[in-house]
């Protein structure tokens, strides 16, 4: 049984990114709103409050939390933020597979796999670039092998 973990630099540039958006929220609160002065603050720190708490508490955790498991017989998923959540599947149940890269993939960690079987699908998120070839040649071994 083979254990992959979530990318970290997926997370840096997705904090980042929300850190940006609640600069910018700031500016844009800062120069219209600036006669309005307790409406502006307001909104201020609401944008913090979320970037702080999406960034700095939610995130985080989540990427802890997501765990995938690859054996010969069986693919799992184990995520969740609040509640933990087991996503099983069979390998002999998978029909095929689609693996999806982002441009500047091997650097951000954007790489899914999204598998699919008769009746569900299963999306593995934010793989290292590696992990997600690896995973995609076992699984395409495993169909083959059917057919």
């Amino acid at each position: 049984m083979r254990k992959y973990t979530l990318k970290p630099a997926a997370m840096y540039l997705i904090c980042g990114a929300n850190f940006l958006l609640a600069a910018l929220g700031t500016f844009l609160a800062r120069r219209y709103l600036v006669s309005i002065e307790i409406l502006m603050y307001a909104v201020m720190g609401l944008f913090w409050g979320i970037a702080g708490l999406l960034g700095l508490i939610l995130l985080p955790m989540y990427f802890r939390r997501t765990v995938i498991y690859l054996s010969s017989a069986e693919l799992t998923v184990h995520t969740g933020i609040f509640f933990l959540r087991r996503e099983h599947m069979r390998i002999s149940a998978i029909q095929y597979i689609t693996k999806v890269t982002l441009p500047l993939s091997g650097f951000s960690g954007f790489n899914f796999i999204v598998v699919r079987a008769l009746g569900g699908s299963m999306v593995l998120p934010f793989l290292n670039s590696v992990d997600c070839d690896e995973i995609a040649a076992a699984l395409h071994l495993e169909i083959s092998k059917r057919s």
